[in-house]
């Protein structure tokens, strides 16, 4: 009788359940890929070796981004050290450099799906090609052929490696033969590798061999959590000693086949029996952590695995972005990018006929913003192309050789930051670009899938998803088919075009409750949809006339009408239902004495309510307030009634005797009362003045420091 086939995605899922206490003494050839990697096709290790120029075992030692001529695409300058050599030719000892796409320069940060990105401390192999990115050259620059499948990452606690369709179970003598098989070279050591030795040694001689204590994980608590949202796991056990090592998670991007690192500052507490450490969406590796099995590793590189009996759970994981000088990770929002409440994705001129194909797009945009409320629009066809720091939400098939070899598609999201008056930083998406292999067989619906082609609906509304700022998740898998759509893995004839709402919903909802707050710094926050504008407010003959603008509404949604006199504690004042209409009006007869803040709640069809940014009208009184007076603490709020948003507020602090300490340039989200923050330089005790000017009003406001 023949085994059993297990569908693909099945198998993958299954990989996540394994310890690496179970694996063989080792590795001959890979095994056969499946494909169910997100929009990566297997690449055939022999096309690989053939293709590349240069393959290397090496190290990420450094890296250092830049902006290529153009001034949109950014880079990062890989400098690694070389130890083996299996293709071409490298002089020992000399460093190797490396691009590839995304990184960070400054306050702007740029990331890529399914593409390639190096941490300082990895090591594997690479197979390399001279760089040649458009206005990126680089002296002396490789690249890596086919961009994540061009490199088989080491794993040097176990001395496995692994890359997105294939396992290594142990870098022994086999191993390297089978690659130098296929790259027809015999292998040249260029220098020791003793990370690698040391774990090959380990691998020899188990701890209990070397009468070695072997650390021990007893339970951990809680057995669900959301990655990225500073969530807190705690692990008992034994053995862990008292020098913090790390803790490592199943890397939710590759399927749970390796384990990913948790920076050094998520590890909150380390003791022989209890580590607690924050669950990361942004690891060492830059990955997030994934559900399945995790392990802690010593100081003494001994390792223990979780009880493969107690599940641990990552529900969802938001995207994180990290600030590059200070290692901090922060959640990143949306903004008003398009004036019009969010963003508008814009078709390139090879995409635009397409007819079938922005129908599926429309459909997976609609199946987010109706379920999330995220504030997106497609809209008119472009005259230009590419991708790229430009404002623009592209949406486009690529031309040529512009994806890497065997990439169905990726989304590339630009990010901006600003410092806020407590010192961290508001991190936006400033622009969002998706571009799709236009040689795939594609179903563009609303037909189903056949076994050979993929489901272009499915893909966009996962590649939405990491628009919309979640990043993978390794998902429950029943009958071949996986249950989430942010779930790591898409595979051909699969047909994904609803999202979960415990998952994949709630998670874009997570992410939507801090875009639509206002930021303390940088443009306006995102309105939540079908909003296309902040709330107006105006007070008229003692009455409060407010208006608010939509469109696209989904079925179902109504606006909520609150008010409140501090902006923190609100009180319903009416339901207004969606007509289909695109200005909406209320009344408040009797608005509150002094300040009244307003604001907008939009309630989903399936009961999830989304706030839009507060705004104040006032009967009377100056046009800009502070407290608290006297000042205590390192903040100072402003009460500002302003003419309109604008974004040239400036705000500067000056002693009773004229002398300057410091200024601020504010951002004003709205017309109407608007409460905003600064951060106040070093004051002694004293009488000072706040100078303020909007371009068109001034005025001065006298406060009081006290220690």
């Amino acid at each position: 009788m023949p085994a059993p086939i297990l569908p693909p995605l099945l198998v993958s899922a299954l990989v996540c359940l394994l310890s690496l206490s179970q694996l063989p003494a080792s590795a001959q050839s890979p095994a056969a890929a499946d494909e169910t990697r997100c929009l990566l096709l297997p690449l055939d290790p022999a096309r690989r070796a053939q293709a590349a120029t240069l393959v290397v075992e090496a190290e990420v030692l450094s890296q250092r981004s830049f902006w290529n001529d153009a001034h949109r695409r950014i880079y990062t300058a890989n400098t690694l050290r070389v130890y083996k050599l299996l293709k071409g030719q490298w002089a020992a000892a000399a460093p190797l450099t490396v691009v590839t796409e995304g990184g960070a320069v400054g306050d702007t940060l740029q990331t890529l799906t399914n593409t390639l990105r190096l941490s300082p401390g990895q090591q594997g192999l690479l197979f390399l090609t001279p760089a040649s990115f458009a206005g990126a050259a680089r002296p002396e620059a490789w690249a890596a052929y086919a961009s994540r499948q061009g490199f088989v990452r080491y794993d040097v606690v176990t001395a496995t490696a692994n890359e997105p369709f294939r396992q290594y179970p142990l870098l022994d003598e086999a191993f390297y033969r089978a690659q130098t098989a296929l790259t027809g070279q015999a292998l040249r050591e260029l220098a020791p590798n003793p990370a690698l030795a040391a774990a090959l040694l380990r691998r020899q001689q188990p701890a209990e061999a070397r009468g070695v204590n072997a650390p021990l994980i007893t339970g951990f608590s809680p057995r669900a959590i959301v990655a990225g949202a500073d969530s807190v796991l705690t692990i008992s056990g034994a053995g862990f000693g008292t020098a913090p090592g790390g803790v490592e998670f199943r890397n939710a991007d590759d399927g749970g086949v390796s384990f990913t690192r948790v920076n050094a500052r998520d590890v909150l507490s380390w003791s022989d029996a209890r580590i607690q450490v924050r669950v990361p969406s942004y690891s060492s590796t830059a990955d997030p952590a994934g559900s399945g099995t995790f392990r802690v590793v010593t100081a003494d590189q001994q390792m223990a695995t979780s009880p493969v009996l107690l599940p641990f759970t990552v529900r969802y994981a938001l995207t994180n972005v990290q600030e590059t000088t200070s290692g901090v990770t922060y959640r990143a929002g949306h903004i008003n990018q398009n004036g019009a409440g969010g963003y508008t994705f814009q078709p390139d001129p090879a995409l635009a006929p397409n007819a079938a194909a922005l129908a599926a797009f429309g459909r997976a945009l609609s199946n987010w913003r109706c379920q999330t409320a995220i504030n997106w629009d497609l809209g008119s066809a472009r005259a230009a192309r590419g991708i790229g720091n430009d404002g623009v939400n592209a949406l486009e098939f690529d031309q040529g050789t512009e994806l890497p070899a065997n990439i169905l598609g990726r989304t590339t999201s630009t990010y901006l930051g600003c410092r806020e008056a407590n010192g961290n930083i508001r991190f936006w998406v400033r622009e969002i670009d998706m571009q799709f292999d236009d040689g795939v067989s594609w179903q563009f619906g609303p037909g189903t899938p056949s076994g050979s082609q993929f489901d272009f609906e499915t893909v966009v509304l996962h590649e939405l998803g990491h628009g919309q700022q979640l990043n993978h998740v390794i998902a429950p898998v029943v009958g071949g088919v996986p249950q989430l759509v942010m779930h790591y893995a898409i595979g051909r004839g699969q047909l994904t075009r609803q999202l979960n709402f415990n998952r994949d919903v709630l998670g874009g909802y997570a992410v939507q409750l801090g875009s639509v707050l206002p930021g303390a710094c940088g443009p306006a926050s995102e309105q939540p949809a079908p909003l296309t504008a902040p709330l107006a407010a105006q007070l008229q003959n003692g009455r409060a006339l407010l208006s608010w603008t939509t469109r696209n509404e989904c079925s179902g949604m109504t606006f909520s009408v609150e008010r409140s006199p501090d902006a923190q504690t609100w009180t319903r004042l009416a339901q207004v239902p969606t007509t289909g209409a695109t200005t909406y009006t209320y009344t408040d007869g009797q608005p509150l004495g002094g300040t009244s803040f307003y604001r907008l709640q939009v309630q989903l069809a399936n009961g999830l309510n989304l706030p839009a940014a507060p705004v104040g009208v006032r009967e009377s009184g100056a046009a800009l307030l502070v407290y608290p007076n006297p000042a205590t603490g390192p903040l100072l709020t402003l009460e500002y009634n302003a003419p309109a948003a604008s974004n040239a507020l400036e705000v500067r602090v000056f002693d009773a005797l004229g002398r300057y300490y410091g200024g601020q340039r504010l951002t004003v989200p709205q017309a109407g009362v608007n409460t905003l923050r600064i951060g106040l330089p070093t004051l002694r005790a004293g009488w000072y003045v706040l100078r303020w000017n909007d371009g068109g009003a001034h005025g001065t406001v006298p406060f009081v420091r006290v220690q």
